[in-house]
């Protein structure tokens, strides 16, 4: 745990090639939206507070009125039936502990796309990760630093994501004491350790996607996860949403969560497939630039104090 004096004194070269990576991705994050007619929005930080919400924050203002954002999933549905194709990225917050792969306060890019299937979401996210090696590799800045060049080319040589089934996926992991029945997103810096090249999980389990998914039976939803090789665990989730108005409904009755009923009155106006996902750039960072932590993305990183 870094106390507040000592964070100049924890600045290190690898923290300044994350700085100028990350900032160089933000650049590239906007150019590739900007030029395939996408409409950059802003979500607001607090949110309606839920009730039992997994890793809420909460805020003690207003009679906790509000949290802060651990997910602009819901912003970027109404946005999105607003003006069709639409991306931010922000801050978001999480109660969780910090691990190889957590922060408490990280940067987000989400989009969310209308007329959109699975299959053309994830063309999208493999276009972009393309786009922004290869510009990173072509930065003035990035070509100061060596040691991100070798990894940058190596990470492009390599870059051929492979797209596998959730129960495909299970089924090869080696390690026999792995509990199969977990959600690969709790464990995922784990399972990354035995990875090779980048991995594209879909087909999830209904009941571990999230609940904006849609279903295709069998307890499967149309959702998917990519995973990073060597440890660098969940670099991005997503979906095709449902527009099942009983469903989302239903859900938000059961969570006793009537503030976000403007969701569902959001929805009611989309009349076609859509899709969204969100793609951590802290993680996409700390892969980038060969970090072993997190924290080592960031200048002031935000852990969760005694996890």
């Amino acid at each position: 745990m870094i106390t507040d004096n000592a964070y100049y004194w924890k600045i290190t070269d690898l923290k300044r090639q994350a700085v100028i990576v990350r900032s160089e991705i933000v650049k590239f994050t906007n150019q590739f939206f900007f030029d395939r007619d996408f409409i950059f929005v802003e979500p607001p930080v607090l949110h309606e507070s839920i009730t039992n919400k997994k890793a809420e924050i909460y805020v003690p203002l207003y009679n906790s009125k509000y949290s802060l954002s651990s997910s602009n999933a819901l912003f970027m549905g109404l946005y999105a039936s607003e003006f069709r194709k639409v991306f931010t990225i922000s801050k978001c917050f999480r109660d969780e502990s910090d691990t190889l792969n957590h922060l408490v306060e990280f940067d987000i890019l989400e989009v969310e796309v209308l007329n959109c299937t699975l299959d053309d979401i994830l063309q999208i996210i493999k276009s972009y990760l393309e786009f922004v090696l290869s510009r990173l590799l072509e930065s003035s800045y990035i070509k100061e630093y060596s040691e991100v060049m070798e990894r940058l080319e190596m990470i492009q040589n390599h870059f051929a994501p492979q797209i596998i089934t959730y129960d495909d996926f299970i089924s090869n992991i080696s390690d026999g004491d792995f509990d199969k029945d977990l959600d690969i997103s709790d464990i995922d810096y784990l399972l990354s350790k035995q990875l090779n090249d980048v991995v594209i999980i879909v087909d999830y389990p209904t009941k571990f996607a999230t609940w904006t998914a849609k279903k295709i039976g069998n307890g499967k939803s149309i959702a998917m996860n990519i995973l990073l090789p060597e440890s660098y665990g969940e670099l991005c989730e997503g979906c095709e949403r449902t527009n099942d108005i009983d469903l989302l409904q239903s859900k938000i009755r059961i969570a006793n969560a009537d503030k976000i009923q403007w969701y569902v009155d959001s929805v009611k106006q989309i009349k076609t497939d859509r899709c969204g996902f969100g793609l951590g750039i802290d993680r996409l960072v700390r892969w980038i630039i060969g970090a072993d932590n997190i924290s080592d993305t960031r200048f002031f990183p935000r852990v969760k104090v005694g996890g």
